[in-house]
C-alpha cells in the first residue's frame, strides 16, 4: 500500500513541478512582452494612446499569471501537508527541491532510494 501511494504522489509531485515551471515559464514570457511592447509602439512612432487596450489586455495577462502561480504555490504546500495523513511524513516525495522530508534513517534520500527503501523494508 504504501509503495502504491508513494508512486501516486511522485506522479502527482512531477506534475505540480511541471506546472509550476510552466506558469513561471509564462511570466518570464509576458515579461518580454511586456518589454517589447512599448519598445515596438516607440520604434514605430505611434502615440501612446495607440493600442492602450493592447496593455491594458497584457496587464490583465500578468496579474492572472502571477495569481496562477500563487494559487500552485498553495496547492503545492497544501499537498505536502497531506503527505503525513496518506502515511509518507517521513518520505522525500517528487523532484527536484533539498530534503522535503527526512526519513527514520536521518538521511536525505531521493524519490528512488526512498522507494528502494520501502521495497526493502516490505520484503
Amino acid at each position: 500500500m504504501l509503495k502504491e501511494r508513494l508512486a501516486i504522489a511522485n506522479k502527482i509531485a512531477r506534475e505540480v513541478h511541471e506546472a509550476e515551471a510552466a506558469i513561471d515559464n509564462a511570466i518570464v514570457k509576458l515579461g518580454a512582452l511586456a518589454a517589447s511592447l512599448p519598445s515596438a509602439q516607440a520604434s514605430a512612432k505611434l502615440s501612446s494612446v495607440v493600442g492602450d487596450k493592447a496593455f491594458t489586455h497584457l496587464q490583465g495577462a500578468i496579474a492572472a499569471a502571477f495569481g496562477s502561480r500563487t494559487d500552485l504555490v498553495a496547492l503545492h504546500n497544501e499537498l505536502d501537508a497531506l503527505k503525513s495523513k496518506v502515511g509518507l511524513r517521513n518520505v522525500i516525495v517528487g523532484v527536484g527541491g533539498l530534503a522535503k522530508g527526512v526519513p527514520d534513517t536521518g538521511a536525505c534520500l531521493e524519490s528512488d532510494e526512498v522507494a528502494k527503501t520501502d521495497q526493502k523494508r516490505a520484503a
